[in-house]
C-alpha cells in the first residue's frame, strides 16, 4: 500500500489544479488512515489542504486542516510548527468568507492563533493582517484602523507573506477605506515590476481597476484589464475573473462572453459562499448589459444563469453575510459596486 501511496502523491503533481487531483488525494488519505502510520495521515492531509486552495475549492481546507491541528496539539514535539501555522494563516482567510460560521466562533479562531504565535514564539503581524482583512470584509473599517498600523509595526517572521504579497494588501487597505491614491503609491513597486510572486501582480491588477476608474484614469484601467487578461489563469482566481468581466462588458464585449464562458462552469461549481457572491454579482452586471440588445448567440448555461436566478442566489449570500455581520455593508457594497460600474459606462461614453 506504501507504493500505491507514493505512486499517487507523484501523480498529482504531474497533475493539473481541479477536483480529479483531489479525488486523488482523499484516496491517498484513506490509504494513510488504514495502512499507514499517523505521519503519513498527517502529510497527506497537509498535501491535500494545499490543493484544495490551488484547486478553487478552499471551503475544503477546514476537515483536514482541523484533523492536523488537533494531532499536533496533542503531540507538538513531533510536528514542526512552522507548517501548521502557515496553514493556520490559510484558514484565518477562508473563515469569514463562510456565513455560517458566527462571529464569535471566527474570534474563538483568531485567538487561538494569536495565542499559538505567542507559545511558539511568532511575531503576530501575521495575526494584525489577518484581522485586517476580515474586519474590511465585514465593513468594519474603525477596527480595522486599529490594527493596521500595529501589523505594519510588528515585525516580520518566517510566518509572514511574502514583501510583495504584503505591498498588495497594504495598497487594497487603503483602496477599501477610499483612499484611492496612497493606495496607488503603495501598489507603485509592483506595477513597476520592483515586487512579484506566484499571484503578484496578478491580485494586485483586478485591485487597482476600480480605485483608476475613480481617479479618472481610464486610459490606464484598460491597459491593466488587457495585461490581467492573459495573465490570470486558474480556479483560485474566481473573483478577479469576475472583475474583469465586469470591465470588459463595457470595454469589449466579445472579450466579456469569453471570460464568461470560460468561468461560468468554475462559478457554478463554487461552494465558497464569499467567493460565489462577488463572482455572482459580477455575471449580473455581465447579463444585463448583454440583454440589453437582442442577441443571435446563446450563452452557455443560459437555462440555469438567468438574471432572475442570478438575484435570488445573491440575495440569499447577501443577507446571510448581513445577518452574521450584523450589519447591512453588503448593501452598500454592491451600490457602491453599480456606481462604478456605471462610470467605466460613462467614461468609455466619453472617449473619443
Amino acid at each position: 500500500m506504501k507504493n500505491r501511496y507514493d505512486e499517487l502523491k507523484r501523480e498529482t503533481w504531474r497533475m493539473p489544479d481541479g477536483k480529479q487531483k483531489l479525488t486523488l488525494l482523499e484516496e491517498s488519505i484513506r490509504l494513510a488512515d488504514k495502512y499507514l502510520t499517523e505521519e503519513d495521515a498527517y502529510n497527506a492531509r497537509m498535501g491535500y489542504s494545499s490543493a484544495a486552495l490551488d484547486c478553487g475549492c478552499p471551503e475544503r481546507i477546514f476537515v483536514s486542516f482541523s484533523w492536523c491541528l488537533a494531532k499536533f496539539e496533542q503531540q507538538p514535539s513531533e510536528y514542526p510548527s512552522s507548517t501548521i501555522m502557515w496553514h493556520y494563516k490559510w484558514v484565518l482567510e477562508q473563515v469569514w468568507r463562510i456565513p455560517q460560521f458566527s462571529k464569535e466562533k471566527i474570534e474563538q479562531v483568531f485567538d487561538d492563533f494569536r495565542e499559538k504565535c505567542l507559545n511558539y514564539g511568532y511575531s503576530l503581524r501575521t495575526y494584525y493582517q489577518k484581522k485586517v482583512s476580515m474586519l474590511l470584509s465585514m465593513g468594519n473599517l474603525k477596527e480595522a484602523a486599529h490594527y493596521y498600523p500595529q501589523w505594519r509595526a510588528a515585525p516580520r517572521d518566517q510566518l509572514s507573506d511574502c514583501k510583495a504579497c504584503e505591498q498588495n494588501l497594504f495598497g487594497i487597505y487603503y483602496f477599501e477605506i477610499n483612499h484611492n491614491k496612497r493606495g496607488m503609491q503603495a501598489v507603485k513597486p509592483i506595477l513597476e515590476g520592483k515586487m512579484s510572486c506566484r499571484v503578484i501582480p496578478q491580485n494586485t491588477y483586478s485591485h487597482i481597476v476600480s480605485p483608476l476608474l475613480k481617479l479618472g484614469e481610464f486610459d490606464q484601467a484598460i491597459s491593466i484589464a488587457n495585461k490581467a487578461f492573459n495573465s490570470i489563469e486558474g480556479p483560485p482566481y474566481l473573483e478577479e475573473y469576475g472583475i474583469f468581466m465586469e470591465f470588459f462588458t463595457v470595454t469589449d464585449m466579445k472579450r466579456a462572453v469569453k471570460l464568461y464562458e470560460r468561468t461560468i462552469g468554475l462559478g457554478l461549481e463554487c461552494r465558497m459562499p464569499w467567493d460565489r457572491m462577488h463572482y455572482l454579482l459580477s455575471v449580473r452586471l455581465f447579463l444585463q448589459e448583454w440583454s440589453k440588445a437582442k442577441r443571435r448567440k446563446k450563452l452557455i448555461e443560459s437555462d440555469k444563469v438567468t438574471l432572475e436566478w442570478l438575484n435570488e442566489e445573491i440575495d440569499s449570500l447577501v443577507h446571510s453575510f448581513n445577518a452574521r455581520n450584523g450589519n447591512d455593508y453588503l448593501n452598500q457594497y454592491i451600490k457602491d459596486k453599480q456606481m462604478n460600474f456605471d462610470r467605466v459606462v460613462a467614461a468609455y461614453r466619453q472617449a473619443p
